[in-house]
């Protein structure tokens, strides 16, 4: 009788540590969807050697990096010590990405309203984000780790520096975009007329506190020699005395050819021209980004 009741007992207290502990990619059992599940198992797919294991913890999806758990916190991923202080930090941005043809956002009154809004901060966004979670990602926090982690590679006939996690995704976009220009004149003419490739830069995002992803060297900036009468970014625009710069249609936009950014996008990589605040040139390594938007992220996996 003591035996049963001892057995009982044990698997009872089992079972709470698999409801309350964590699940790796492999045993993650299908639930109800809660804040921050997508996101969580999309960080996993995309840096399953960097994500040691992902769970509930305390009623909340959180993931385990170097021994350390970062929870969801209002998309904010933030160790316990600071998950119950969110509203201090801005979240990090999973954004709603679709692969493909880009398509000109619709502008609503309300969105419109927003975005006027907006260009009183244009240049004072004073929003702060918890730096650790992607310091501890990239393994990087501080301007001599960069340096000192930053990796030389050739892209298109240019060199750069970029994250070692980007040697292999950009070689694989350098192959398949130079297997376009032999089929391809509009590839064929943007690659001859690209002039730098911009990858590693230890900076802000222009007009706020925020570390820039180029700090971490997982974003990629294809410049070419002129963009004649076009805008490439939503700032120049700004700049150039357009202050409704949602306005700017897609024909005098600069453009990417679609060749370039499927194959960006086949490797893991989002393209800035696809933000409402748009920005042509810029390139970022967002596996997790790209699994959502797939659904390859999902919690029905």
């Amino acid at each position: 009788m003591k035996l049963g009741i001892f057995l009982i007992l044990l698997l009872l207290f089992r079972a709470e540590i698999i409801a309350e502990g964590s699940e790796t990619g492999s045993s993650v059992p299908q639930r109800d969807s809660a804040p921050g599940e997508r996101e969580i198992r999309a960080m996993l797919e995309a840096y399953p050697s960097r994500i040691d294991a992902i769970g509930m913890r305390q009623g909340e999806w959180a993931l385990q990096m170097d021994g350390r758990w970062f929870y969801w916190a209002e998309g904010r991923l933030l160790p316990a010590e600071h998950r119950h202080s969110w509203q201090e930090f801005v979240p990090i941005r999973f954004y709603n990405y679709e692969p493909g043809p880009p398509v000109q956002r619709e502008i609503t009154e309300e969105l419109e309203d927003r975005l006027r809004n907006r260009m009183q901060t244009f240049s004072n966004d004073g929003g702060a984000r918890f730096n650790e979670f992607l310091d501890t990602l990239y393994g990087i926090s501080s301007r001599a780790e960069a340096e000192q982690t930053m990796k030389s590679v050739e892209f298109l006939g240019h060199r750069t520096r970029v994250h070692p996690l980007l040697a292999g995704p950009l070689e694989r976009v350098d192959r398949s975009i130079r297997r376009q220009i032999l089929v391809d004149g509009e590839t064929r003419r943007f690659v001859r007329d690209l002039a730098q490739v911009h990858g590693y830069s230890w900076r802000k995002i222009a007009g706020t506190p925020r570390r820039s992803y180029h700090s971490y060297g997982i974003a990629v900036d294809l410049m070419p020699r002129t963009f004649g009468s076009q805008v490439g970014y939503w700032r120049w625009a700004v700049d150039g005395g357009e202050e409704e710069w949602w306005r700017i249609p897609m024909n005098r936009r600069w453009h990417v050819p679609q060749p370039v950014i499927d194959a960006f996008e086949a490797e893991g990589f989002i393209w800035g021209g696809k933000w409402l605040s748009f920005d042509n040139v810029h390139f970022e390594y967002r596996p997790e980004i790209i699994a959502i938007a797939t659904g390859s992220g999902s919690s029905a996996r």
